[in-house]
């Protein structure tokens, strides 16, 4: 989750940088025809002298000196208006920086979601989802929930399928059973007996 954060900001701060020379953007355009954004949208270069030509404002190219990616956005629709070539138009703007960042935390927000989970519950210190790993045993799930001193250690269950499986972890064959994602593993609370 702090990754994620960490990428929203940095993704904020690319849209706030300003656009340097040798930027790649990517200008889309609407609120115009069709076949106008087909020329207008694309990848643009920004020039050693820190400007941009786009289409049908070739005579007076558009500086980003000192500009966010939104304000040039601005800057462009401004010039299209004033040269009366367009009355609406909409422009979004990105940076390259800013498409690599999106693609990062798209892929940990896929990640993320891959993520798979085993729920404990019943007579233990930390009830709830447990992120599963290839691997796990029986044993480590009970240990990370922290068994409380009315657990039964001799009545484990465990629901997988629509399934009650019953283990006791004071048999070494049994702590060794390995769990997988959906799992549900509750510690019952001990008898009267104790057990």
């Amino acid at each position: 989750m702090k990754l994620i954060l960490l990428l929203t900001l940095m993704i904020a701060s690319f849209a706030q940088a300003a656009i340097k020379s040798g930027d790649t953007l990517t200008i889309m355009i609407k609120g115009v025809p069709q076949e106008e954004q087909n020329q207008i949208n694309g990848n643009y270069e920004v020039s050693k002298s820190n400007r941009i030509h786009l289409p049908y404002l070739s005579s007076t190219p558009i500086s980003t000196r000192g500009l966010t990616t939104a304000s040039l956005a601005r800057r462009i629709e401004a010039a299209y208006k004033n040269a009366q070539i367009y009355t609406t138009p909409n422009i979004s703007i990105q940076s390259a920086n800013e498409q690599k960042a999106l693609a990062k935390k798209e892929e940990l927000d896929t990640t993320h979601k891959l993520q798979k989970f085993l729920t404990v519950s019943g007579q233990v210190g930390r009830p709830g989802p447990q992120q599963y790993r290839p691997g796990m045993r029986l044993i480590d799930v009970v240990s990370a929930a922290g068994p409380s001193t009315f657990a039964a250690q001799n009545r484990v269950e465990l629901l997988r399928n629509g399934k009650v499986y019953k283990y006791n972890m004071k048999i070494p064959a049994h702590m060794v059973e390995k769990v997988y994602p959906n799992d549900q593993i509750t510690l019952r609370e001990k008898n009267w007996r104790g057990r």
